[in-house]
């Protein structure tokens, strides 16, 4: 009976159009909660069985610097930048990487690449690129803590010099109006065209705003955790 009761209250909740969907309202707490755990849960369990190769060798990490910025950095900031525009409309929020780095796994990481994760714009990049490719993006993920914004400067700088990266010389434009980039492949050095139609987070000094910090802590809370 209890059962019967709780869902037809769900399903008056469903079809009153009562709960606001928009991206301007925040979850309940205990729906917040919720979602958090299941996250976190479910990741851990999804990626117990993955083992992470020997990670942190230049080439990985100049063509995971390469492929972030290509990929990830609109949504999460890399060291010395803001977020997007369009990341700060977001909710969930894309978190800080540098969360990700300090409280997961390598493989954990990877899994999430890899996946994605449902209902919080974190796509999978299983699909298009290689586990090679990932595992570069998983070790320079791994190095954002201790990393500057000069020290990102200059990977970037070093893959543009091998070319590859968003700013390489051989970028051209999508047919969707964006920039085309070239990803490195971790293994075999080759790069392959990658349209980027938006446009990366500002530049910000050195260090994001303290809001922007609140915020994407905030969001990594709502199970925005990648």
């Amino acid at each position: 009976m209890s059962l019967l009761i709780a869902g037809g209250a769900a399903a008056g909740i469903i079809y009153s159009g009562a709960y606001n969907v928009a991206a301007t309202s925040k979850h309940w707490p205990v729906t917040r909660w919720a979602l958090s755990q299941t996250v976190h849960k479910s990741i851990e369990q999804q990626a117990s069985g993955i083992e992470a190769p020997e990670l942190g060798s230049e080439d990985q990490l100049l063509a995971g610097a390469a492929n972030f910025e290509a990929m990830c950095s609109e949504c999460h900031a890399p060291p010395g930048r803001r977020q997007s525009v369009a990341a700060r409309g977001m909710y969930p929020r894309p978190p800080e990487l540098t969360h990700a780095a300090e409280e997961k796994s390598a493989g954990e990481i990877f899994w999430v690449i890899k996946h994605g994760i449902k209902a919080s714009g974190m796509p999978a990049w299983g699909g298009s690129h290689s586990d090679e490719d990932m595992w570069a993006m998983t070790a320079f993920v791994e190095k954002l803590p201790d990393m500057s914004a000069a020290e990102y400067d200059r990977l970037l700088a070093r893959a543009e010099g091998s070319g590859v990266g968003h700013h390489s010389g051989g970028g051209g434009t999508g047919h969707d109006g964006g920039r085309q980039t070239h990803e490195l492949d971790a293994t075999t050095g080759s790069s392959k065209g990658h349209d980027n139609a938006h446009g990366h987070g500002s530049r910000d000094g050195d260090h994001a705003s303290a809001e922007d910090r609140v915020d994407s802590a905030a969001g990594q809370e709502d199970g925005h955790s990648h």
